[in-house]
């Protein structure tokens, strides 16, 4: 485990000597090296103070991968820049002909986005990995749980072997499977009212799911602008009541089901509580989330079932072991966290598919929302449909690697005009929606494609502009 013990020293103490030491230990092959790459700075809009080579592995005869470090100037984020630096990444590895590459982007405060950009070959043709497919955010004030298990772990013995660290499969199998004992021990815990196995299970589910999303909203600062409102909420509780097993009542309760199941400005338990003033003030203004999550489930929420205090530390204890990343990855782009996605993930493999509980896979909420958009347009535009197929679909290949010579649809300056306005103005409806997943791949989607169309060099001046 000393990979492990080297990533968490390279966390805690961000530096170029404790990067290569990590990669010395992970494959012998590593060599160091030190060469200044800064002359790719002018190939790149980010502000960055040195791009560095800190060594490669030669695998065999047919197989090296380079390590880069690059220090940004301004403070790196979780979105800062991602764009940008896969262009870099994919500029280097073409330059300099190695087959994949560790590219490490890193600020003065020690915060540092870790990725893996690889090669693909088709004859004599070299195409490349999105850059995001392949990616982990790492802060000293982030919990890292993914980032230390999978590359913690890591068989740096092949590219192969590297890619295996990088997977959402992975790393969505890691988590559930840490997850599922968890919860079949909360659900043999509950107590209060008339109890059966299923009650039971069902009550624990939606505390769970309850609590995993609400992971998201403190993600995006929707709880009195704190991204950690559970766990100070907890620690709270703890400091006044511990063992007192009123944790679910009294304090979850409201939360649950006043606080977010109603418009901001009511106080919730009408000031009969035990919170403190900032807390009482953050439920009172907390987001009316106005849907059936949050709403008393008959026969489940009313009957009296609770949840042991020391259950709910426990749960509380594994699941901010992760990071949380409020974007939703799409076909191509994957951030190795903890993300929405994981909700569907779950409760599909926790509720019998017979009952139709059925998460679609990001492929397929892919495949069906550029296809419908594709014959959508067919009907309403003039475009020819061979060209909004080259528009809406990637040429085969291996998965999240993409030929920028790619036909991608011949159009002209008034047909752009007339699809960007079409697809700004489109209404969409999925009379079945769950858990948002058509819809949020729908806007993935709209977004792409009005970007690769506003960019072209004959679209309309008046629309040639980045979408948010």
């Amino acid at each position: 485990m000393q990979g492990r013990s080297l990533l968490q020293t390279l966390i805690t103490n961000f530096n170029i000597e404790n990067l290569k030491n990590f990669f010395q230990n992970a494959n012998e092959s590593f060599t160091p090296s030190g060469d200044d790459y800064s002359h790719f700075k002018d190939e790149t809009q980010l502000n960055l103070s040195q791009i560095q080579k800190i060594g490669e592995i030669e695998f065999n005869e047919s197989e090296r991968l380079i390590v880069i470090a690059a220090n940004i100037e301004q403070e790196l984020t979780t979105k800062s820049g991602k764009k940008q630096q896969y262009e870099l990444a994919r500029k280097i590895l073409k330059a300099e002909y190695y087959d994949a590459g560790i590219f490490v982007f890193y600020d003065d405060a020690g915060h540092f986005r870790f990725s893996l950009v690889v090669a693909a070959y088709s004859g004599t043709e070299r195409k490349f990995s999105n850059f995001r497919r392949y990616t982990y955010f790492v802060s000293s004030d982030l919990a890292n749980k993914t980032f230390l298990n999978q590359i913690g772990r890591a068989e740096f013995s092949s590219i192969e072997e590297i890619l295996e660290a990088f997977s959402l499969e992975a790393v969505s199998d890691e988590f559930y499977n840490s997850f599922k004992p968890l919860f079949d021990e909360i659900s043999v815990a509950v107590q209060g009212g008339k109890q059966s196995i299923q009650l039971k299970q069902d009550f624990a589910l939606l505390f769970t799911i309850r609590i995993i999303f609400l992971g998201f909203v403190q993600k995006k600062g929707w709880l009195g602008k704190d991204e950690r409102f559970l766990q100070n909420f907890w620690t709270e509780y703890k400091t006044h009541f511990a063992g007192k097993d009123k944790f679910y009542k009294e304090w979850l309760t409201p939360l649950f089901f006043e606080a977010l199941n109603s418009p901001p400005g009511r106080k919730v338990k009408y000031q009969n509580n035990d919170f403190s003033e900032k807390t009482e003030s953050i439920l009172q203004m907390a987001p009316f989330l106005n849907g059936e999550l949050f709403k008393e489930k008959d026969g489940v929420d009313t009957i009296g079932l609770w949840i042991p205090d020391s259950e709910i530390e426990k749960f509380f204890d594994f699941l901010f072991q992760y990071n949380f990343t409020i974007e939703e990855n799409t076909l191509y782009d994957e951030e190795l966290e903890l993300n929405p996605e994981f909700l569907g993930i779950i409760f599909e493999n926790l509720v019998v598919k017979a009952d139709g509980a059925v998460y679609t896979p990001r492929t397929e909420v892919d495949f069906m929302c550029r296809i419908a958009l594709v014959k959508w347009l067919d009907k309403n535009s003039s475009a020819d449909k061979r060209d909004l197929y080259y528009l809406f679909f990637r040429e085969g290949g291996q998965e999240g690697i993409y030929d920028e010579r790619q036909k991608q649809g011949d159009f002209s300056t008034a047909q752009i005009r007339e699809l960007i306005q079409l697809l700004q103005t489109v209404t969409v409806c999925d009379p079945a929606a769950g858990s948002g997943a058509f819809e949020v791949g729908m806007l993935h989607v709209l977004n792409e494609i009005l970007d690769n169309l506003q960019n072209r060099n004959n679209a309309p001046q008046d629309l040639k502009q980045k979408t948010s």
